[in-house]
């Protein structure tokens, strides 16, 4: 037992993961991503960069200026939440918010900064919701470079 426990964390040595990108949102699983970020930032060292990407129809867009602007300040609140709980526990933290598509924007952005590892939330939307508004999580997996990891 001792030896698989051992081995186990050596997967995630110090120096193998160096950056974590973390995709958050305003459902609660972001929260959860944000939790597992600091877990394997704190076993490997790594930093974390969290985004949120907002996104508002191009066709709109002259009319809902003030809508792009409140996307993005309830956006910052979001990140300034998560740099404070990187920051009590001593992680490097960076933020950006994106505008545009998620999954492309994430997978872009990821392979830009050279992060090691995304980590997203899957919103389990199944039926008609799954099938019309497809999946973000699964879209990264598909587009990124980089290994993700999807929190159910």
């Amino acid at each position: 037992m001792f030896n698989y426990v051992q081995n186990r964390h050596n997967v995630m040595s110090e120096g193998e993961i160096k950056h974590i990108l973390v995709a958050l949102d305003e459902s609660g699983e972001p929260q959860k991503g944000l939790e597992k970020a600091i877990y394997i930032a704190k076993l490997t060292g790594a930093k974390i960069t969290c985004v949120n990407v907002t996104v508002v129809s191009s066709t709109l867009v002259a009319a809902v200026t003030d809508y792009r602007k409140y996307l993005t300040e309830k956006a910052q609140k979001m990140l300034d939440t998560a740099k404070e709980s990187c920051e009590k526990q001593g992680i490097q933290f960076a933020s950006e918010i994106l505008h545009g598509s998620p999954a492309s924007n994430i997978a872009e952005f990821a392979e830009k900064q050279n992060v090691d590892l995304v980590i997203v939330g899957s919103r389990g939307l199944g039926g008609i919701k799954g099938a019309v508004l497809g999946s973000v999580s699964n879209s990264i997996v598909h587009k990124s470079i980089v290994s993700v990891l999807v929190l159910k």
